[in-house]
């Protein structure tokens, strides 16, 4: 458990009359304000995750069966040493009965994914434009010296290319991503994967370290028309894949879902950051072993 807000205090001592009080009553309390809160998103398996809307400026989102910290610890790191990230602001972390929730500011707004087939090209740019300005702020957090990769409070690397997987040791260079990545247990025959090594390029510790989303997608950006009729970006979602990695990986992981016969125009309107014309030897190999990660 991590502490509790005072608004998000209130909310539980005001619940309900009958519950204990706490810090005894807190699981029934808990319980009672999702009963009581409006559902802003579920999953396609409701048991596994939802968004819950506890006040008009709260959210809880409550997981089954994740022991992973991440999203919360990157919250939290988000508002001491990057504040200008259009995030939530962290207000509490509990887990209980196998459910973990996270306490969150909430801003009304609706996901990019639900207007970006309505929009015209320019104000697609537009977005593009203003994603840029956020994500290269993003990824000027300077990478502590001594740090490994992956989470920000030592949780790991993942790699959720089909199937999530963390490492199970620290990994602390470019090089040792690399081999983390080459080690999955799908990445096919030794030959193809110490072909695939002879073709990356050469010194690839002179990749940076940048902190990365990991997850950047329309339903993970948030939008709203702003009094002059423009469209602004006003949040990133979901930060439960973020970290520290090599500069290549957001431009890897937001073309996670790209198949041969995609038609989302969103791919051509990438952030020139993590634009795929930087890093494309490194994209196109890493297609190439995607096909063995299947």
């Amino acid at each position: 458990m991590r502490p509790l807000s005072p608004a998000v205090l209130r909310l539980l001592e005001e619940v309900s009359e009958v519950a204990d009080p706490l810090p005894g009553g807190i699981s029934q309390r808990m319980l009672e304000v999702m009963y009581k809160s409006e559902i802003l998103w579920k999953s396609s398996l409701p048991s596994q995750m939802a968004v819950f809307k506890c006040a008009a400026d709260i959210v809880v989102k409550a997981m089954q069966n994740v022991d992973d910290d991440t999203e919360y610890t990157t919250l939290q790191y988000l508002e001491h040493h990057k504040p200008t990230i259009p995030a939530s602001r962290p207000l509490g972390y509990v887990q209980m009965s196998g459910i973990t929730l996270i306490f969150q500011t909430y801003k009304p707004s609706m996901t990019l994914a639900a207007v970006w087939s309505q929009l015209e090209s320019s104000q697609k740019a537009s977005i593009r434009d203003q994603l840029n300005v956020i994500m290269s702020d993003l990824r000027s957090i300077t990478f502590p010296d001594g740090s490994a990769l992956g989470g920000v409070a030592g949780e790991g690397c993942k790699d959720i290319r089909r199937h999530l997987r963390r490492s199970e040791k620290p990994i602390w260079s470019a090089s040792g991503f690399e081999d983390f990545l080459s080690s999955s247990p799908h990445s096919g025959g030794q030959v193809f994967v110490d072909l695939l090594c002879q073709l990356y390029p050469h010194q690839p510790e002179k990749m940076k370290i940048v902190f990365t989303h990991g997850d950047l997608r329309p339903d993970n950006i948030t939008v709203d028309m702003d009094e002059h009729n423009q469209w602004v970006v006003t949040g990133l979602l979901d930060w439960e894949y973020s970290g520290f990695y090599p500069e290549y990986c957001e431009a890897f992981e937001c073309t996670n879902c790209i198949t041969p016969y995609e038609e989302d125009d969103w791919y051509l309107f990438l952030l020139d950051c993590i634009s795929l014309k930087r890093y494309a030897h490194l994209w196109l190999l890493d297609r190439v072993r995607e096909t063995r990660v299947v």
